[in-house]
């Protein structure tokens, strides 16, 4: 297929080189499916033997179907023959990668070394090669097929022939090899392209780990230096660089339109321009139903040393494009689509990378974490950016990314790295109850702050009222926010319920005192009631200061015996000891009122502030009972 591709792009002088690269990849298939073969037989003939998965050989054949993980745990004996779940498909898989090993020896062989009785082994071993009828195989048929060290002509010894020749044909294609490049034909000035571009290459290379590709072919063709990149095991995944007088032209095809896009974003900071990317197909029928992508970006280099940082900046990128949609499909348990693309793009940008995440299992390895770190907080169907939050999500696989990479670049093991992952998590999750305690921390504050007003405020004659009352209006739709926020915490963790109604009461408080400040600034009180509203006023105003007091030693209690625990517990006794204080002043305020108001809108008043203040002060009462039996159940417990 990606030689069908060069040549739809025009690429000639590529094709003999392509073709070459893909039949040494099927070598790799070829030898997988044996083993795979002749384990699953094995493990037929013992089944109470451990049965293996070939998983790391699979990918480093670079083989994406999972389904053969466990072709060797479900063989099983059936009389004299075994069935082998997918025989059909695998056996036709073999056959299809000989065809296409023997492809670049049947159409240009050499002079001397190659055998001429190829093309004839080809179609004999090929057309008896063992059959499998409802996936039912013959242990004898498939011993012959696989056999390499004597008795009569094999498939396995066509196999081993072919790939002796393949190399040999690499070998004299490959004038030179720069830095890991296949070269041939290049002129002494194409060598700092290639090693530039090599350069970059072999600095991320690392980041693809097991997967194949990658593979460099550098040639002269037209009066132009020739680069082509083997992006991995993708049919239509090719990307051609030719340079000629430092201009760079870029020719990019991919069947996902999004990894292209993705591919232009990288690109974008060395100023390549892209032309509208338009969609082609081949002459000759392929396996794709749809047809691929083909877009072409060009970039003008100043000078060699801007063109040579150019080629190692673009070639450095590469790696990000392995297994990219893979990647994407694998994140979207746990985000929306704008973020996924957002974290990919940091993994790159970073140099970090997503096959790490990959290679630890990808969701798997999230959802262990889910499953050991979540407890009741997320439920079936959940998706984690709808629970944790979006940035906190994105936070915590950006950690993932890393942890993963880096612990596999340093040797790490994948206990180690699922681990940390796990911790990570959890601090995620406890870090939402902290987040909560804060919100509600921050709503204390403006709940003094509204009590400071109606204090400062009762027997304040400086004509301020009504920007105190602007200011208490403030004051109360920013706690009513910080309920409303804490509303949609607790929809995404339900676990966290006890906080909203610990808010919603607190913000009852508010109300209250946001309403005194109105009243107040109605009219001017004045005669001996004004003292018992003011001792009224003050004893909310300490009722708060404790309110505020005890939030904040509650969002920092870590044990039972710590210093914060017992200024917690002192500060919620002394909010009922306020309260109970509050009530006398309030039942003296109204006797006063009643004896020394001067006319009915002062006592009305006197009567009505009153019972802001005393609702406001039963307001935090109530709350800092809540916060206690939240604090003693699940925090201290815990």
């Amino acid at each position: 297929m990606k030689t069908q591709i060069l040549e739809a792009l025009g690429e000639t002088g590529l094709r003999q080189a392509c073709a070459i690269n893909a039949a040494l990849a099927a070598n790799d298939r070829i030898k997988y499916g044996f083993s795979l073969l002749q384990l699953a037989i094995d493990h037929a003939n013992h089944p109470r033997q451990p049965a293996t998965s070939l998983k790391p050989e699979r990918l480093a054949a670079g083989i994406d179907d999972t389904e053969l993980d466990n072709v060797i745990s479900g063989a099983k004996s059936a009389g004299k023959h075994v069935h082998i779940p997918g025989a059909i498909r695998l056996l036709q898989r073999i056959e299809n990668d000989v065809r296409l090993m023997a492809a670049p020896i049947l159409a240009a062989p050499m002079l001397t070394s190659d055998d001429p009785n190829i093309a004839k082994r080809l179609d004999t071993l090929l057309t008896t090669r063992p059959q499998a009828p409802d996936d039912i195989v013959d242990p004898d048929a498939i011993a012959a097929m696989t056999q390499a060290t004597h008795g009569p002509d094999s498939l396995h010894r066509l196999v081993m022939d072919l790939h002796k020749r393949l190399n040999t044909r690499q070998a004299e294609m490959a004038q030179e090899t720069l830095n890991g490049a296949a070269a041939y034909g290049l002129d002494q000035a194409d060598h700092p392209l290639v090693l530039a571009f090599m350069a970059g290459l072999n600095r991320t290379s690392k980041l693809k780990f097991n997967h194949p590709g990658l593979a460099t072919t550098a040639t002269r063709a037209s009066g132009r230096l020739i680069i082509q990149n083997d992006l991995g095991t993708t049919d239509a995944h090719v990307i051609v660089i030719h340079v000629q007088d430092h201009l760079i032209t870029v020719t990019y095809t991919d069947i996902h339109p999004e990894r292209l896009a993705f591919f232009q974003s990288l690109l974008k900071p060395r100023g390549f321009i892209w032309s509208p990317s338009r969609p082609a197909q081949l002459a000759q029928e392929t396996p794709f139903d749809t047809p691929f992508c083909l877009a072409t970006g060009e970039r003008q280099a100043e000078d060699a040393a801007a063109c040579e940082a150019d080629l190692d900046f673009l070639a450095a990128h590469l790696v990000f494009l392995i297994d990219w949609n893979h990647a994407r499909k694998q994140l979207r348990p746990f985000q929306h689509a704008p973020d996924r693309l957002a974290l990919l793009t940091w993994a790159a940008t970073e140099g970090i990378g997503h096959r790490g995440f990959l290679e630890q299992g990808g969701a798997t390895l999230i959802n262990r974490a889910i499953e050991a770190t979540a407890g009741s907080a997320m439920h079936f169907g959940d998706r984690l950016c709808t629970v944790l939050g979006d940035a906190e999500t994105t936070a915590f696989l950006q950690f993932a990314f890393r942890a993963a990479t880096e612990g596999m670049l340093a040797g790490q093991s994948h206990a180690l790295i699922q681990d940390r992952i796990r911790v990570a998590l959890a601090g995620q999750f406890s870090n939402e109850a902290h987040h909560l305690m804060g919100r509600a921390a921050e709503h204390a504050a403006l709940v003094f702050d509204l009590a400071s007003l109606v204090r400062d405020g009762v027997q304040d004659d400086s004509g301020h009222r009504t920007r105190r009352v602007r200011h208490a209006r403030r004051l109360e739709h920013n706690a009513d926010q910080i309920v409303a926020d804490t509303r949609d915490a607790v929809r995404r963790r339900p676990d966290h319920a006890a906080y909203l109604p610990l808010l919603e009461a607190a913000d009852e408080a508010a109300d209250a005192l946001e309403d005194a400040v109105f009243l107040l600034d109605l009219h001017s009180l004045t005669g001996k009631a004004l003292t018992a509203l003011q001792t009224q006023a003050d004893l909310l105003a300490e009722v708060s200061q404790e309110w505020v007091k005890a939030v904040g030693h509650a969002g920092q209690i870590g044990k039972a015996q710590s210093p914060d625990t017992e200024d917690f517990l002192a500060a919620i006794d002394r909010i009922g000891t306020l309260e109970h204080a509050a009530d006398d002043a309030q039942r003296l305020l109204t006797a006063s009122a009643v004896a020394h108001a001067a006319d009915f809108r002062q006592l009305h008043l006197f009567a009505a502030i009153g019972d802001k203040l005393e609702s406001a002060a039963d307001a935090l009462k109530h709350a800092g009972l809540m916060l206690r039996e939240l604090v003693l159940e699940h925090v201290v417990d815990a």
